[in-house]
C-alpha cells in the first residue's frame, strides 16, 4: 500500500472524449506532482486503468458510445480495490447528480474545471484512497492471521478444511488426480519431555518451514494438529506425491541433523490420492486412507513414506 505521503504522487487516471479540455485538467494535475494518463474513448480508459495502481478516476459524466455512468461500474467491476471517481460534467441538475451519485461518484466537479477547487477535490479524494487502502491492508492481514499457523507459518485446520472440500469437489468433477501427504513428527512427545517445549516448538517451526519450499502455488501446507502436517495435492497422483514425500523426508533428517541441539530427526509420511483410493474420493476417505498408511509408516519403524494400495495390491 502507498503511504499517506506517497499519494502526493498519486496515479490519476482522465477520462474525458473532449482532447483540449482533457488535457488542461491533466496539465493541472501534472504540476501537482502526480502522474496522469490522459483517455478520450472507454476503450482506451479500459485499457489504461490498472486495477491495482489506478489511485483517482476524474470521469467525464456525458461521452458518446458509453457514457461515464456506464464506464464508471466496468472499472469498479476491475478494481481490486476501492478507486474514488470524480465526475466531470457541465450539466448541474439534480437529475444528473443523482444518476453519478447512483453510478459510484465520489464527489462532483462542474465544467470548465477551476484550477482551485480540483487541486482541493483531488487532496480529498487522495486521502480517502490512502485510508481505505489502508483498511483493506488490515483487513487482509488479519484474514490471512486467522488462516494461519503462527508457529509454522502453514496453514490452519480452518484453511484446511476449506480448500480439502473443494480440491476434492474439483477432483471428482473434472477427473483428474488428488493427493493428500499426512506428516508426523517422529518420536515428538520425546523430544518436549526431554528437551523442552522451545526445542520442540524450533523442530515444528523448522518442518514448516520445509513445507513450504519448493512447492507448486497449488499446493497447500497445513498443521493439522500438534506434530502431525497435512500437505493437499492437486493434480499428483499417488506415486509423484511419494517423490514429493521422500524429497521432505530426507531434507527434515538432513536439516535436523546439523541444527546441533538434538541431533536428526526423522518423520514418518502416510498418503492418500484418488488414483490408488480402493473407495469412493470423498474428504472422509482421503483423510481415512492417508491416516491408516501413516499408521503403517510408524509400524512398519518410522522414517519412511507409506503409499495407499489399489485393491489388487492389496490382495497379493
Amino acid at each position: 500500500m502507498k503511504p499517506l505521503q506517497d499519494l502526493e504522487h498519486a496515479r490519476i487516471l482522465v477520462v474525458d472524449d473532449e482532447p483540449v479540455v482533457a488535457e488542461s485538467t491533466a496539465a493541472i494535475l501534472r504540476e501537482l506532482g502526480h502522474d496522469v494518463t490522459v483517455a478520450h474513448r472507454w476503450t482506451d480508459a479500459l485499457r489504461a486503468f490498472d486495477p491495482l495502481a489506478t489511485d483517482l478516476v476524474l470521469m467525464d459524466a456525458v461521452m458518446p458510445n458509453m457514457d461515464g455512468l456506464k464506464l464508471t461500474r466496468l472499472l469498479r467491476e476491475q478494481s481490486q480495490s476501492y478507486v474514488p471517481t470524480v465526475f466531470l460534467t457541465g450539466l448541474r441538475t439534480a437529475e444528473i447528480r443523482a444518476q453519478c451519485a447512483n453510478a459510484g461518484a465520489d464527489d462532483f466537479l462542474t465544467k470548465p474545471v477551476d484550477a482551485l477547487e480540483l487541486c482541493v477535490r483531488v487532496k480529498a479524494m487522495l486521502r480517502i484512497r490512502a485510508l481505505t487502502r489502508a483498511l483493506e491492508d488490515k483487513t487482509r492481514e488479519l484474514e490471512r492471521t486467522a488462516r494461519t499457523d503462527p508457529l509454522t507459518g502453514v496453514g490452519n485446520r480452518r484453511v484446511f478444511d476449506e480448500r480439502l472440500v473443494a480440491e476434492v469437489a474439483r477432483s471428482r468433477r473434472h477427473g483428474r488426480p488428488l493427493a493428500l501427504l499426512m506428516f508426523d513428527l517422529d518420536h515428538f512427545k520425546q523430544i518436549n519431555d526431554r528437551h523442552g517445549h522451545l526445542v520442540g516448538d524450533d523442530l515444528l517451526s523448522l518442518f514448516g518451514t520445509i513445507l513450504r519450499e519448493g512447492l507448486r502455488a497449488s499446493d497447500l501446507p497445513c498443521r493439522y494438529g500438534g506434530e502431525e502436517f497435512l500437505l493437499i495435492a492437486p493434480e499428483t497422483t499417488g506415486e509423484r506425491a511419494r517423490a514429493v514425500a521422500e524429497r521432505i523426508r530426507l531434507e527434515y533428517r538432513a536439516r535436523t541433523a546439523v541444527r546441533g541441539t538434538v541431533g536428526p530427526q526423522t518423520v514418518s509420511v502416510g498418503i492418500s490420492a484418488s488414483d490408488v483410493l480402493e473407495v469412493e474420493l470423498s474428504e472422509r476417505s482421503l483423510l481415512a486412507a492417508a491416516d491408516e498408511a501413516l499408521y503403517r509408516a510408524k509400524a512398519l519403524g518410522r522414517d519412511r513414506v507409506e503409499l495407499g494400495s489399489r485393491p489388487n495390491d492389496a490382495e497379493v
